[in-house]
């Protein structure tokens, strides 16, 4: 009997002895901290109604690739075209070529070929560095220069 009255006084005599000792505050559940809501997004900002004017020029072929236009653009050698002259825009100088095909139109200094570049640009000529298409070696060039042709049917 000595054995079971320790055991069942135990339990009352934790309750007297927490009883007893001062009242802690009771550990509130750490609250999240409080943070600025999200604004709202402003409709007008999420919608852009931004105005695009449409142009029915065709800009290009709808049925060729990018990358393959930029090829043909510059597909010609230096040795296929031809110089018909020179213009000044806006203080930088244009050649005026004609290729393979017949286009014309107009290029600056520093533009690519498959063979080479333009250098230069004068009153009288277009000066080009024409390189070995099939090497990778760049440094190794021919410097050619180009003089304006007269058109035919005027003398």
């Amino acid at each position: 009997m000595s054995a079971t009255f320790p055991r069942l006084l135990l339990p009352a005599l934790l309750g007297t002895v927490l009883a007893a000792q001062p009242a802690k505050q009771a550990a509130k559940p750490a609250a999240p901290a409080k943070t600025d809501p999200a604004p709202e997004p402003n409709p007008q900002d999420i919608i852009l109604n931004a105005k695009i004017p449409y142009n029915p020029a065709l800009q290009r072929d709808p049925f060729g690739s990018p990358t393959d236009l930029a090829k043909e653009a510059r597909s010609e050698s230096i040795d296929e075209i031809g110089v018909k002259g020179w213009m000044v825009m806006q203080g930088k100088p244009y050649a005026i070529i004609t290729d393979s095909r017949g286009k014309t139109r107009r290029i600056p200094a520093g533009y690519r070929f498959k063979d080479g570049e333009v250098v230069a640009i004068d009153a009288t000529s277009v000066t080009f560095k024409q390189w070995d298409p099939t090497s990778t070696n760049r440094s190794v060039y021919k410097t050619v220069v180009k003089s304006f042709k007269r058109e035919e049917g005027k003398r």
